[in-house]
């Protein structure tokens, strides 16, 4: 839920009354990526205009950037008309609105739907309800909505697309999607220090070639002993050890399966008492950037050297998230 972190500085889940209280009183205004929408007068007769109108804003979204949409904020202008502030909570009848119901109407009229798409409940103790909608940049544009027409954002509003546009978003459905797969090679205890040397590939899980891939990696709490492959560059940068690769002359096929090594890099753990982490970035021509992160306690390694001891391979498990660019 990249919108939702963003905005709220916390994991979505834990998201509270008190925070959206505090996020309203910053008076953040709608922009291309944020809108408010009030729903404290929905009833059963207009809610079926509503749905109509959210299917164009949150279709709009997935065309555009991306973005979050509070439902259940008042709105305000400023003199000129120009920006909208949000003005106050306006909580939503929690009996006639819900996330299923939210999911499935939007699912029926927005086409094809959108992947991702998550929508977070806040209720309180009267029966009312906000509702968080985190609205990822589509993999897969354009997006109609209910009108049989193509939106996108622009600004604070919502504005249909020409037709060049709609071709364009067809053009860039099919897209790369890189992820980084670190494996464990070996793993060294003695005398309380510890040595592990890692292999790193590269796989595109996406529907379209790798161009003009890019990797670059930090290591912290480690130290970088020996490097194999295909790396460009081994900096220190403020102390801290990096690696970078870059592919500007092949590409990365896509494949459910297979990857591509680009490299063994062993290291040794400067401090045994502390994670070691690795932070870094992938990117590619028509692929948003992918930011990630693996750590390792030196309990885990004597672990896994455990492993390896009887002929075990295994994966080391990332944590990768879409970056706003």
């Amino acid at each position: 839920m990249v919108f939702i972190e963003l905005f709220f500085k916390k994991d979505a889940n834990s998201i509270t009354v008190r925070d959206v209280e505090e996020f309203v009183s910053r008076r953040i205004e709608e922009n291309l990526n944020l809108d408010y929408k009030d729903i404290s007068n929905l009833n059963e007769k207009n809610l079926k205009k509503f749905f109509d109108e959210l299917s164009k804003d949150v279709s709009a979204f997935a065309n555009s950037e991306g973005g979050l949409i509070i439902l259940g904020v008042k709105e305000e202008r400023d003199r000129k008309g120009n920006r909208i502030f949000p003005k106050e909570i306006a909580w939503g009848n929690a009996s006639l609105l819900s996330r299923e119901k939210l999911e499935n109407i939007l699912i029926g009229k927005i086409h094809p739907r959108i992947d991702e798409l998550k929508i977070v409940p806040i209720r309180n103790d009267a029966g009312g309800v906000i509702f968080l909608i985190d609205i990822p940049q589509s993999e897969n544009p354009p997006h109609m909505a209910s009108d049989h027409i193509y939106y996108k954002r622009l600004n604070f509003q919502k504005v249909p697309m020409e037709h060049y546009e709609v071709a364009d978003l067809f053009g860039k459905r099919r897209k790369p999607l890189l992820t980084l797969i670190p494996e464990m090679e070996g793993i060294d205890v003695k005398e309380g220090e510890i040595w592990f040397k890692m292999r790193l590939y590269l796989a595109n899980r996406g529907k379209a070639v790798a161009k003009y891939v890019f990797f670059a990696a930090s290591f912290f709490n480690a130290e970088i002993l020996i490097k194999e492959g295909f790396f460009n560059r081994l900096d220190e940068l403020r102390g801290v050890p990096s690696i970078q690769y870059n592919l500007t002359s092949d590409v990365l096929h896509p494949h459910p399966y297979y990857k591509t090594s680009i490299g063994v890099i062993s290291f040794k753990i400067k401090d045994h008492t502390k994670f070691v982490e690795m932070v870094y970035d992938l990117q590619a021509e028509d692929m948003s950037p992918i930011r990630g992160r693996l750590m390792l306690s030196p309990h885990d390694l004597e672990i896994f050297k455990g492993y390896l001891e009887k002929g075990k391979k295994f994966t080391l498990n990332v944590e990768e998230t879409k970056t706003l660019v």
